[in-house]
């Protein structure tokens, strides 16, 4: 199991969100993108829908390779940096070769406020 992975995991067994924070802040992920940014644009942010009906995520992995089969580049940022530029309302799915995890909307609101 990754950090990341470890860190959801003793999240769900104390029911405490923010342990997730500080590793999912140091965490290298790739995430779908819609195209590649160039000469300092924003991200072009491929959105599916979300587990919660109605709402939007993107998809995310430490692991490149996880994402292989999607047929979309990849971006690869820290997941300081995107909390930092990932719009406002937009959730994340992070997967894993073995299942994955979700990060609502209000977790992330969270998130940005404790920086």
């Amino acid at each position: 199991m990754s950090p990341l992975q470890i860190a959801f995991q003793q999240s769900r067994a104390q029911r405490n969100i923010d342990l997730v924070l500080p590793t999912l802040k140091a965490t290298t992920l790739y995430v779908v993108v819609g195209s590649e940014p160039k000469g300092g644009q924003k991200p072009e942010w491929f959105l599916t829908e979300s587990p919660t009906k109605g709402r939007f995520c993107v998809t995310a992995s430490e692991i490149e390779a996880a994402l292989a089969r999607v047929p979309w580049p990849t971006l690869r940022v820290s997941g300081a940096q995107l909390l930092e530029v990932l719009p406002v309302g937009i959730e994340i799915a992070i997967v894993y070769s073995d299942g994955g995890d979700y990060i609502t909307r209000e977790h992330l609101a969270w998130y940005r406020q404790a920086k």
